[in-house]
């Protein structure tokens, strides 16, 4: 059958480093039309963009955590999935708890997925009084942030009484105390002028980053720890590496330091990824995993990656049976993700289309997208 796919344009390529491509739109748009299908750009930031999506079958759209994207996508995209029965890329299943630390941590506690312990306070007073005796070191995390951006290392409780008053007295986009001081003179008098005026105004910085403010959230430190290992689901395929530390530093992504030998890789944090991206029901599920002792355990999750981490691997693996007892299979050979993404998203468009029991077409039930997906 013959789809007409809504795409909106999502190339996130660093002009400094074409090599590293990062590029899902161009690749999704060549793949389905190489398949038969119809591509219709659009543009999710329009007014009339349900208007746009009238006729389409689909819709993909990478979007991410800056360019106030996320403000549309939240709003958007459950619309777009739920009320007007289009299949999406991501789905919900897959993205509603991206960039949002707080959602994780209920949503991976509540699954049972092993995590560091966490401490999330909403009331400035209690935050104060468990941090009095808490252990330290401890990890200061904003809800939003990628490439270790909003996370810190707090070293005893009269830093941690500084953060929280912080937290709940200021908006703050970032954990990072050098932006403020590192603009010009003239900029800041102007930014402090405007809070006088008009209240907390946006950050000269901020680029569509939500302000935060009005809760504080502490994980504890794992020792020992020189590098994550970051392992990609799409589907039932699992790409890793590991990422080294940044020098002189307890945090690794973002170091731009990557290790794409499979030999290095602890299988257990493979059975990790698969574990969680089949327990949320996702389509696509990029895990962070540090040890805890000896203990696999997934610091932070997300839908989206840089394409070319993915292709730089030099296979992945396939998982036959359970999380935790099946056949983990190395298929050798470079894949980008945007080849299985558009492969799975394919065949569950096949499944909504496929005759029900009473010999009707009918949409599909969320038990029958994720078994189209081979979970």
């Amino acid at each position: 059958m013959r789809y007409t796919i809504a795409i909106h344009p999502s190339d996130y390529t660093d002009p400094g480093t074409p090599e590293l491509c990062d590029a899902s739109s161009p690749r999704w748009s060549t793949l389905l039309q190489a398949a038969g299908h119809e591509v219709r750009w659009v543009d999710v930031r329009r007014s009339d963009i349900l208007e746009q999506l009238q006729g389409c079958d689909g819709l993909m759209w990478r979007w991410g955590h800056f360019g106030g994207m996320s403000r549309i996508a939240r709003r958007l995209l459950p619309v777009v999935e739920l009320q007007m029965g289009l299949a999406t890329y991501p789905d919900q299943n897959t993205c509603w708890y991206y960039d949002d630390k707080i959602a994780q941590t209920y949503l991976l506690k509540a699954k049972r997925i092993p995590i560091p312990e966490t401490w999330i306070w909403f009331q400035r007073d209690a935050a104060k009084e468990w941090a009095t005796n808490a252990s330290y070191p401890m990890v200061l995390k904003l809800a939003t942030g990628c490439s270790s951006a909003n996370v810190r290392l707090v070293r005893d409780p009269s830093e941690a009484h500084v953060w929280i008053d912080r937290l709940f007295r200021r908006r703050l986009a970032t954990l990072d105390e050098g932006q403020f001081r590192a603009l010009p003179w003239r900029r800041r008098i102007r930014a402090v002028a405007s809070v006088l005026h008009h209240g907390t105004p946006l950050p000269p910085w901020d680029d569509g980053y939500e302000l935060q403010s009005g809760y504080v959230l502490f994980q504890e430190f794992l020792p020992g720890n020189d590098s994550d290992t970051r392992v990609t689901v799409i589907g039932n395929r699992a790409f890793a590496s590991r990422r080294q530390n940044r020098p002189g530093d307890f945090r690794a992504s973002g170091s731009g330091v990557s290790d794409f030998d499979p030999k290095l890789i602890d299988e257990r944090f493979v059975r990790l990824a698969f574990l969680t991206a089949r327990s949320l029901a996702c389509q696509s599920c990029a895990i962070d995993g540090l040890y805890k002792g000896t203990t696999p355990v997934v610091v932070e999750i997300s839908y989206t990656y840089p394409s070319w981490s993915v292709q730089f691997c030099p296979g992945h693996w396939r998982l036959d049976g359970s999380p935790d007892r099946g056949v983990l299979a190395w298929i050798p050979g470079r894949k980008w993700p945007e080849e299985a993404q558009v492969e799975d998203f394919l065949r569950r468009l096949d499944s909504r289309v496929a005759p029900a029991d009473d010999g009707k077409p009918g949409l599909e039930s969320n038990g029958g997208a994720h078994a189209a997906l081979g979970r």
